[in-house]
């Protein structure tokens, strides 16, 4: 198989060897014609000059011979013309047959492509196949380890529930005395209410009192 997958990469790089020389052959070809073409269109001018002047000097024969010339120049134009379009169609032709080729190769290569993925088919069904086993048995495997295994299934929910309100009632009378601890003794509020009565003080006076004192003894 490698032996012929290198034999056809080697095939195809000759060929495109062959076929840039060939286009490259083909403009410098065109490029020559070019050059003689422009070198029969500057003779053309110079006899065209020429006979200009034989017939300013009533030489006719000589003015009839520059324009033969100029017409063997023309004809040779044409001609030159014509193996340029030669030229022009065979360039064409090679790059069409290039990407002729091209395309050809690009096509064989897909179809290969698409043989070899076709005949992968198996062996991507086959993974395909083993990755779903193997969802499967991990999925059986978490199921057994979420299973419960059995000592929860004895405990008494009410036992539970008691012992659960005994935890909370504890917890409450703890943040009830931490409280208690924390918070400063209010002082009593003082009213007007509140304040002990003042004795109303009489104005002492001893003479009346003695007086008072003597008039017994004196009715006596």
């Amino acid at each position: 198989m490698f032996k012929k997958v290198f034999s056809m990469s080697k095939k195809k790089t000759t060929s495109s060897a062959k076929a840039i020389s060939s286009s490259d052959k083909l403009q410098e070809t065109l490029e020559t014609l070019e050059k003689k073409e422009q070198l029969l269109q500057k003779k053309i001018s110079n006899e065209i000059q020429k006979a200009k002047n034989y017939t300013s000097q009533k030489n006719k024969n000589a003015a009839i011979q520059c324009l033969k010339k100029k017409k063997l120049y023309e004809a040779e134009i044409e001609r030159i013309a014509n193996l340029q379009l030669r030229v022009h169609d065979q360039m064409l032709t090679l790059h069409g047959a290039t990407a002729t080729t091209e395309t050809i190769d690009a096509l064989r290569k897909g179809s290969n492509a698409v043989k070899s993925i076709q005949q992968n088919v198996d062996d991507v069904s086959k993974t395909i196949e083993e990755a779903s086993e193997q969802s499967e048995n991990m999925k059986q495997l978490q199921d057994a380890l979420a299973t419960s295994i059995g000592v929860t299934d004895d405990f008494d929910e009410d036992e539970l529930e008691a012992e659960l309100e005994e935890l909370e009632e504890a917890e409450l009378e703890k943040q009830i005395l931490e409280q208690n601890s924390t918070v400063p003794a209010q002082p009593p509020t003082i009213t007007t209410t509140n304040l002990p009565k003042k004795e109303t003080l009489k104005p002492v006076n001893n003479a009346d009192d003695n007086l008072a004192d003597l008039q017994p003894e004196m009715a006596l």
